[in-house]
């Protein structure tokens, strides 16, 4: 039914009753639609470039840090568990040690999962001057970076393309509502003539 509906807005073919303004507004319709169509190709390109410089730069981070192994100096809050039991995600910055290449120690708060306890050991990322870092953007977050642009793009197109069809159909009901007050007062002064 909708289909239907979408379709008998679009062709008005032939029809004597259809005003310029309906094949104006019609008109618009399908520019808009094919407009989106088009911008399916924009925004994978976009999406597209987001994956290409999140890769490049998971690959230079990659290269220019390091991991190692800090062990827990103390505990960290005691875990967090959601109404269905499920243990929460959520991290808390703890003191731990880790040892550098030189054989000299560090000491500072690292994040940590809630519930771990002192002596555990947790993954943290160093740079070249062995200073604590995030971790290096990986190939996934790349990946979801470059679809959420693309898929972001687009929709962000659909928006304003929608936005620009209501408004232009609220202006063109203006000037019908116009035409049709225009063409009530003719009649009406020719009614009255008779």
């Amino acid at each position: 039914m909708p289909l239907v509906f979408l379709w008998r807005r679009i062709h008005l073919g032939r029809n004597p009753l259809a005003r310029v303004w309906d094949r104006i507004e019609a008109a618009i319709l399908v520019g808009g639609v094919a407009a989106a169509l088009l911008g399916v190709p924009l925004a994978a390109a976009a999406g597209s470039e987001a994956y290409a410089s999140a890769m490049a730069r998971s690959a230079l981070e990659t290269a220019g840090r390091h991991s190692t192994t800090a062990f827990l100096l103390e505990d960290a809050p005691p875990a967090r568990f959601g109404v269905d039991g499920t243990p929460s995600t959520q991290t808390a910055e703890v003191a731990a040690r880790w040892a550098l290449p030189d054989g000299t120690f560090r000491e500072a708060p690292v994040a940590a999962d809630l519930g771990a306890s002192a002596g555990e050991g947790v993954t943290v990322w160093l740079d070249e001057s062995d200073a604590l870092v995030a971790p290096p953007v990986t190939p996934a977050d790349a990946t979801s970076t470059g679809v959420g642009v693309g898929v972001g793009v687009w929709l962000i197109a659909v928006t304003l393309l929608a936005a620009g069809y209501l408004l232009a159909r609220h202006l063109l009901d203006r000037a019908r509502r116009a035409a049709w007050d225009r063409e009530w007062e003719r009649v009406g002064q020719d009614w009255t003539r008779s």
